[in-house]
């Protein structure tokens, strides 16, 4: 009995690896993360800018820094498959997200924390230059999708600290909210 690989949707994928770029602590990891998911020859335009995998692949990196942490949601996607009988093989893929990402250095007790707000055009191809592994006996997931065209509009909030203030009117009631007085009370 023989059992086919299911790949993730094309939407699905996106997210997988968007949330694994911006969620590697290493750099290796971060490398292979990226090269998982954009080919070697992308065409990719940030803000209007066209730069090169390379440029990218930094950019993203500098988006991190020293990051201890990440959260990746996603605002809203949609998906454009390529071929409407084969739906998770190649497409074009909009998503919109915000990423949260915490740093190692703490201010005040509390991490740094940039947020990055995108919205993400991609053209996902089976990338012909990729083999697949010729490994005998061995089955195996194999994904030749990359990401050959990307077009992305970025900002970056860096260097927010979220700092709890001490609160004017004393501690919170542990017993739930503050009620305001109501009219006609007498003290």
């Amino acid at each position: 009995m023989s059992t086919a690989a299911v790949l993730p949707g094309l939407t699905d994928w996106v997210k997988q690896h968007v949330t694994t770029l911006y969620t590697a602590t290493s750099k290796d990891a971060f490398t292979d993360a990226f090269n998982a998911f954009v080919a070697k020859n992308a065409s990719i335009t940030v803000n209007g800018k066209k730069i090169s995998r390379d440029q990218y692949m930094q950019q993203l990196l500098s988006q991190k820094f020293e990051e201890a942490g990440a959260e990746v949601n996603f605002l809203a996607t949609v998906e454009v498959p390529a071929d409407p009988t084969q739906t998770d093989v190649a497409g074009d893929v909009g998503a919109s997200f915000k990423a949260t990402i915490d740093e190692k250095f703490l201010v005040l007790g509390v991490p740094e924390t940039r947020i990055v707000t995108s919205s993400l055009n991609v053209v996902i191809i089976r990338d012909p230059t990729i083999e697949p592994p010729h490994l005998p006996g061995k089955g195996g997931l194999f994904d030749p999708r990359r990401v050959s065209v990307l077009n992305q509009v970025t900002v970056v909030d860096p260097n927010s600290v979220l700092i709890p203030l001490p609160n004017p009117g004393g501690p919170v009631n542990p017993g739930g909210p503050i009620k305001p007085p109501t009219s006609g009370s007498s003290n």
